[in-house]
């Protein structure tokens, strides 16, 4: 008889990997599109201060030789993607439910490939707090399994800032005016925010917002996010983008299993960041797993669409199938001097 794992050959654990998409709906997901590439080490160039401004030439005269010009300064970061896996197991006790249930190989089959594709989507859950960590931290501080370290994007000092905007009558068009003054201080031009419905609803609420929306007459309207974006839009060119997605944290206690809620961007947080024509702050870039490397071959069209290796084995004693995800990941945030981070006292912070 075939063991579960041989139900599902590697033929199809690595059509499936190959054809599993990462992108999701997720705001991450759209500022981070997904890059694969055969290092494990990665090295991008991050602009000086100011160094996104055109650089103006001089003037000389007729019969002279040209000033040879200066090359905008860069700098080389190298990153290292870091190593996301999880698995699980099909124990002796499911086996007896599979067969109590009198399912069909071609059931038990599906049962496996269920656990295959859920494992595959831990990993790009965790792919997705990396980002939304880069983007509303600046860094993001790992200490999972016996791990303790901190990747640090360097975003500048100063552009950690805070505002209490608990009170209707604070200046949050004075607050945003201010921030976004901060990077273009340093040659950004900050075009989109990342907030929360709690943020938006206190946007949403300040007296001063309200009356440039609809005029002293109708203090006490609430505006829509479309009439706050119109708003913003005129006066800092900044449409706000809103971030409430959440995932489930598993944890165990005295033999209990329970799924707490949490949040991948945060209650009390308004970044200010500068994408681009296409929506993106920086690159998700994914990299070649140990597991991969295991299956060989040559890293072509295919391989760069492999982002999540799947890989399924059996154990003899207990009898068990097991079945593991794994990926190599690391978000790139090329343009820290455009990206502010405001800490605005919303209540309940979490995620």
């Amino acid at each position: 008889m075939p063991t579960l794992s041989n139900l599902i050959d590697n033929r199809e654990l690595l059509e499936f990997s190959q054809n599993l998409s990462v992108a999701r709906s997720y705001t991450g997901s759209r500022l981070f599109p997904d890059r694969k590439t055969q290092y494990i080490e990665q090295e991008y160039s991050r602009l000086c201060e100011n160094g996104n401004l055109p650089i103006s030439a001089t003037v000389h005269a007729f019969d002279s030789e040209a000033r040879i010009g200066s090359r905008v300064p860069f700098e080389k970061v190298t990153i290292e993607e870091l190593l996301i896996k999880e698995k699980i197991n099909l124990t002796e006790q499911v086996r007896r439910i599979t067969r109590g249930l009198s399912m069909s190989a071609d059931a038990v089959r599906e049962y496996v490939f269920d656990d295959v594709a859920r494992m595959a989507e831990r990993v790009i859950t965790r792919v997705e707090r990396a980002k939304m960590d880069a983007v509303s931290k600046g860094k993001f501080t790992i200490k999972e399994n016996n791990l303790d370290l901190e990747v640090d994007y360097r975003i500048p000092a100063e552009n950690f800032v805070t505002s209490d905007w608990d009170d209707a009558g604070a200046d949050i068009l004075g607050d945003v005016r201010k921030w976004r003054d901060l990077a273009a201080d340093k040659g950004s031009a900050p075009n989109t925010a990342i907030a929360s419905d709690a943020a938006v609803a206190k946007i949403a609420r300040n007296a001063a917002i309200q009356k440039a929306i609809f005029g002293s007459s109708a203090v006490g309207v609430l505006p829509s996010l479309e009439r706050i974006n119109a708003l913003f839009m005129d006066q800092f060119g900044i449409a706000i983008q809103t971030d409430e997605d959440r995932y489930g944290d598993i944890s165990t206690a005295d033999g209990k299993v329970t799924v707490k809620q949490k949040r991948f961007f945060p209650k009390n947080a308004f970044v200010l960041l500068s994408t681009g024509a296409d929506g993106a702050v920086g690159t998700g870039l994914w990299g070649v797993t140990p597991e991969e490397e295991e299956q060989g071959g040559a890293f072509d069209t295919k391989r760069q669409q492999q982002f999540v290796t799947v890989t399924t084995w059996d154990t003899p004693d207990p009898v068990t199938t097991w079945t593991k995800a794994s990926g190599l990941f690391v978000p790139v945030l090329p343009d820290t001097n455009g990206h502010v981070i405001a800490t605005i006292a919303t209540a309940g912070s979490e995620g």
